[in-house]
């Protein structure tokens, strides 16, 4: 009998070969997002002595967030973040992805940002905003609209953003490690990379709507992952 996880990806694989009208994608993803809710970090062997090696922010060269992966193929990706305590993945993009995500240990701030189209509408970027970032960077501002932050823990069902909703995100950990299990669709190849941002000010366009400027930058200096192999149950998508 195929394990849990080994179910969800075998879901997570019909759900985005997109083989089907949209009607049916969407009953899929809703299956897939209902399956990864029941997930736990036992179901992964994501045990207690894991967090416990992750845990001592004394150590300088520490990563921030360990990563730990279960699958990738052509149509998706499955992996765990570990988020040490007062860490964070910051705030990037996924480009035309899917993405789910479900927390397996302690609790995740979400703060999400939506592309927005409204340049038409905008008019002028206020001065403050442009002075805060050097002249060849300006071409790289993005209009965004916030969007509520969240907090999800192990009670809170998944989370899942698309190529519109919630693409651009940053997660925090909350009062000590966080773990989460994620699944992008399609999964990050050559022609399809990370960027990250930086919020740089609000615009209050009218009395419905703020604009929120990001602008694009290098990788964060104080961000970076390492690894631990995945010991949970096997992920054979070529059986059953």
């Amino acid at each position: 009998m195929a394990s849990l996880v080994e179910m969800i990806a075998r879901q997570a694989q019909q759900t985005f070969s997109r083989n089907f009208n949209e009607d049916v994608f969407v009953d899929c993803l809703a299956k897939l997002r209902i399956m990864l809710g029941h997930i736990k970090s036992s179901d992964v062997n994501l045990s207690r002595d894991i967090f416990k090696l992750t845990k001592d922010n004394s150590v300088e060269k520490s990563a921030p967030v360990t990563y730990v992966d279960l699958f990738e193929n052509q149509i998706f990706s499955m992996g765990i973040f570990i988020v040490r305590n007062g860490a964070r993945i910051p705030l990037h993009d996924h480009p035309g992805m899917y993405g789910l995500l479900k927390v397996l240990h302690g609790k995740v701030k979400i703060i999400n940002y939506n592309r927005t189209n409204l340049n038409e509408k905008i008019g002028r970027i206020p001065r403050e905003i442009i002075h805060k970032i050097p002249t060849w960077q300006r071409h790289l501002l993005l209009p965004s609209k916030r969007n509520e932050d969240i907090e999800v823990s192990t009670d809170t069902e998944p989370c899942v953003l698309t190529p519109t909703e919630g693409n651009l995100h940053e997660i925090h950990s909350v009062g000590g490690i966080a773990a989460f299990l994620d699944i992008l669709a399609p999964p990050y190849m050559n022609e399809t990379d990370c960027h990250y941002y930086q919020h740089v000010g609000d615009q209050d366009v009218n009395d419905k709507t703020k604009i929120s400027w990001l602008a694009e930058i290098s990788s964060p200096t104080d961000f970076w992952c390492d690894s631990i192999p995945y010991t949970g149950p096997n992920i054979n998508l070529d059986q059953g």
